[in-house]
């Protein structure tokens, strides 16, 4: 095993056979070579674990970790628990990394300026879809502005895998990942931001983010998923954790990326046709829409705009039986 290594690449498995040895390769191409890899099974029923332990054999770098199934947030904190790095990267195992990703960032991480090291990504389909970046920009921000660089959908997403965080972070916060929680990286990323003090962000893409892979939480919706997205973006908007450390613009800008949360959430059930069989969250979003509502105009550069004008107007349901405009 590597001694005194810059960066623990943390990659939670689940019954990713298909898709594992793809995730680790775009790893092991990388030509910046500070980082081990911990790959944390978290109870594979398929061939996953021999994959994972056929690696540990071969790289001494590569150590593995078997455990229970408990979900994709207890196999994050197991890794930061276990992570030798001053450093920890989460990378989904269904998805893989651009070999030029570490020598790129090299600079800025080996300089131990920065808690969080933010890039940025591409949904595809295929290994065979080809990412391009626009032309290169870089922000140095404080924590906080990185949170308000998220709020106004910039640089920053609230994704955890295209970012790069200081494990101390986690460790001296007591910051984890909720375990049993549907979109854990939005209620753990904020956090993250308000304890963090220099953040390195950057528009270039490293990140290949697989949208075909059926069993992903985004494929489908359920009464929890609805419940805990829901539960998340109002716990940013509300919690006195950050409003306390929030001017008022910056509340404004809060308050317009909770309305779009809260939009894309009344989208997707109407969408999936379960708004009637969640009713009260469904109700419970219609209300926290009405109470915090925006102009139009304050609205213009939210993703989910036209669904909010589409909601004041009162058509937004029916609007799903024309597909072609959502």
């Amino acid at each position: 095993m590597k001694k005194d290594v810059l960066l623990t690449v943390v990659i939670p498995v689940y019954n990713v056979e298909k898709y594992l040895k793809r995730c680790v390769e775009s790893v092991l191409v990388q030509e910046w070579h500070n980082y081990d890899i911990l790959l944390v099974d978290d109870g594979s029923t398929d061939s996953s674990p021999q994959i994972c332990d056929d690696y540990a054999k071969v790289y001494d770098f590569i150590s593995v970790i078997h455990k229970k199934n408990e979900g994709l947030s207890a196999a994050r904190n197991t890794g930061i628990s276990n992570a030798k790095g001053e450093y920890v990267y989460f990378p989904d195992s269904d998805d893989w990394i651009e070999p030029n990703t570490f020598s790129d960032l090299a600079e800025v991480i080996e300089s131990d300026q920065y808690d969080i090291i933010s890039f940025n990504r591409e949904f595809v389909k295929s290994e065979y879809d080809i990412i391009k970046s626009d032309s290169k920009r870089t922000k140095r921000l404080t924590g906080k502005e990185a949170l308000i660089d998220m709020f106004s959908y910039g640089f920053v997403t609230s994704f955890p895998n295209d970012k790069i965080y200081r494990k101390a972070l986690f460790t001296k916060n007591t910051i984890q990942f909720p375990v049993g929680k549907y979109y854990e990286d939005l209620g753990t990323n904020y956090k993250l931001f308000l304890a963090a003090k220099n953040v390195f962000a950057t528009n270039q893409k490293y990140y290949h983010y697989l949208i075909d892979n059926p069993d992903s939480i985004t494929q489908s919706w359920n009464e929890q998923k609805f419940s805990n997205i829901f539960e998340f973006y109002k716990d940013i908007f509300y919690s006195d954790f950050v409003r306390s450390r929030l001017n008022q613009e910056e509340l404004q800008i809060s308050q317009l990326y909770y309305v779009n949360g809260l939009t894309h959430i009344l989208a997707s059930l109407y969408k999936s046709k379960l708004d009637k069989e969640y009713i009260d969250i469904t109700n419970e979003v219609k209300q926290e829409l009405l109470k915090n509502s925006v102009s139009l105009s304050q609205i213009k550069d939210q993703p989910n705009k036209l669904k909010y004008i589409l909601f004041r107007l009162k058509i937004l349901k029916p609007a799903f039986s024309i597909q072609s405009i959502l």
